[in-house]
């Protein structure tokens, strides 16, 4: 099983923004989509993922964020974007990634290893 990561951004997160972030990472990584593109992935050389990524929702009741992600401070709507990272070393260059792309777009972000 990966490690879930939830993204609360206030403003709808961007494709470049991962590509970016993964870039400053690990150069060499790549990014390929599934599903007609409901997810992205980015991959190492030998096609392992160390993220993926879903579509983001917008999510616009208040309330339900508070519910579901006690943690995030919502003082209004949010996109919610949902992500995974193997186990192990490859996903600890995912969950850098996803704290750096959160870093770049002033997002919250959670680990499921509660870091």
């Amino acid at each position: 099983m990966p490690r879930d990561v939830l993204i609360l951004s206030t403003r709808e997160p961007e494709l470049a923004a991962f590509v970016d972030a993964g870039a400053g990472i690990a150069p060499d990584l790549r990014v390929r989509t599934l599903e007609n593109g409901a997810v992205t992935e980015i991959v190492d050389r030998r096609g392992s993922a160390v993220l993926s990524v879903q579509g983001p929702e917008f999510v616009e009741n208040v309330a339900e964020v508070a519910r579901l992600a006690p943690w995030a401070s919502a003082d209004g709507p949010l996109w919610w974007t949902e992500a995974w990272a193997p186990w192990g070393a490859d996903g600890d260059v995912g969950i850098a990634i996803a704290r750096a792309f959160a870093a770049a777009v002033g997002a919250q972000v959670i680990v499921e290893d509660g870091s």
